[in-house]
């Protein structure tokens, strides 16, 4: 379209037709590795609370049913996070958005260590989950929108291989630290870990061109960063920049259930919730499931960190075929989800084979979870990506606030495991239901349109 415009004498430049043309770059690169980041620290600050759940019990003794109060108030402070920023991330810009949010989870994350009871420690997981839930819409609208047309949703798993890394990391973490230093040494390293990377993103991070070109088509930025990606496009002092497919200007919360996207949203938000009750519950049990199983709290920590690599594995394995079918993707590893899960609760097996069960099971969980943050941004145009993903994450967050406190109570009221476990995997059975509705509209729209869809 350059090439036409320059022929013609006329400077007008369809960006989301360059984006979508354009073959892989270190701009893209670039992208991938900051995002990759992003989600490694927020996966262990999420983790860093669910691995020393039982470590913080010993040291503030209390009924289970309270940890499932301090595991439910940073899904909480997500579930306001992702509302908050995902305004912010549609209405001042992506990155703006991605800055705060890491800054405002690594902050509490650090400030956690002076907790002097459980009522602190539930305070600043609340203000934690602010960030956390604030990075991940932003981050997942990034991604799209850097990525070219036939790579959104591989962009989205490659980066979101970081949430599987930082959950293993803070399990390498708590099995090697928390036990020399106590319960809170997690909870340091992985919040000055993302000090460091809130600087490296204020110097680093770019906007995302299509959001410019939608919010801001005159900004000098915007130019600017188009001249930088797009070096051999012809791009000049007098080139107007549009987005062929989409409205230009802010959107809003009614945008979401706009024309075909009145079924779609409600259908996200639920695929979100019941997602997050089983695999944010499970993810945040873990150590106090293989605990009640005879593991010792060391071989806990390291069955949490072996099912965080584990949840890369799946994840590399869903890549390409999230790109072709979207949902549909992720019904096979539900499905094994919940064979694994209640698989967990057979008695007399080796500290090996219950290692192994949980693994897995988060692998599978974690391709899951991962691949409906991989599709969701594609449903939804640029200038409501930021707030169509934030909306979906906080009904999952709501599901991952009800899904430990519900397992606590579960756990409290002397069920057996079985039963528990039980608990943990019904709701997956609805995700997979979902999962299909939503892959049948996904394939629907991206087959007949993907230009337009995708955009």
């Amino acid at each position: 379209m350059a090439a036409e415009a320059r022929r013609e004498g006329v400077a007008t430049v369809d960006i989301g037709e360059l984006l979508d043309e354009q073959k892989l770059s270190l701009y893209h690169l670039g992208t991938i590795v900051l995002c990759l980041l992003i989600i490694i620290v927020d996966a262990a600050d999420t983790g860093s609370g669910n691995v020393s759940g039982p470590a913080i019990l010993r040291a503030f003794p209390a009924d289970r049913s309270v940890l499932g109060w301090v595991f439910a108030s940073a899904g909480f402070g997500v579930f306001f996070g992702s509302l908050i920023f995902g305004y912010i991330g549609d209405r001042y810009g992506r990155r703006l958005g991605v800055i705060l949010s890491v800054l405002l989870y690594s902050v509490p994350e650090l400030c956690t260590m002076f907790s002097g009871s459980l009522e602190q420690i539930m305070m600043w997981r609340f203000l934690t989950g602010l960030g956390i839930g604030g990075a991940i819409p932003n981050t997942i609208a990034l991604l799209n929108e850097a990525a070219p047309k036939r790579f959104r949703a591989s962009f989205v798993v490659i980066a979101f291989l970081g949430y599987a890394t930082g959950t293993a990391l803070a399990g390498l973490i708590a099995a090697k630290l928390n036990g020399i230093y106590g319960w809170y040494a997690v909870f340091v390293v992985v919040g000055a870990a993302g000090l460091v990377l809130s600087a490296l993103l204020y110097l680093r991070l770019p906007e995302s061109i299509r959001f410019l070109t939608v919010t801001q088509p005159f900004a000098p930025r915007l130019r600017q960063q188009a001249m930088r990606v797009f070096s051999d496009a012809g791009i000049g002092p007098a080139t107007r920049f549009i987005m062929q497919h989409e409205k230009s200007g802010k959107g809003s919360l009614r945008d979401l259930f706009a024309g075909d996207l009145k079924l779609t949203t409600p259908l996200l938000w639920l695929s979100y919730f019941f997602e997050s009750f089983t695999y944010l519950g499970y993810t945040a049990w873990l150590t106090t499931i293989m605990e009640a199983q005879g593991l010792t709290q060391q071989q806990a920590a390291f069955a949490f960190s072996y099912a965080g690599w584990g949840g890369i594995v799946m994840l590399l394995c869903l890549a390409r075929p999230l790109d072709k079918v979207g949902p549909l993707a992720s019904v096979v590893s539900a499905s094994l989800c919940v064979a694994m899960l209640i698989s967990i609760g057979a008695s007399g097996l080796t500290v090996a084979a219950y290692t192994i069960l949980a693994t897995v099971a988060h692998a599978c969980g974690s391709g899951t979870h991962n691949s409906l943050n991989s599709t969701v941004a594609m449903f939804y145009p640029t200038r409501i990506r930021s707030n169509g993903v934030g909306w979906a994450t906080a009904a999952g967050r709501i599901g991952g606030a009800v899904g430990p406190l519900t397992i606590g109570y579960v756990f409290s009221a002397k069920f057996s495991l079985d039963t528990v476990l039980y608990v943990v995997a019904g709701p997956y059975l609805a995700v997979i239901v979902l999962n299909i509705m939503l892959g049948l509209i996904y394939r629907r729209q991206f087959a007949a349109a993907p230009a337009v869809a995708g955009e």
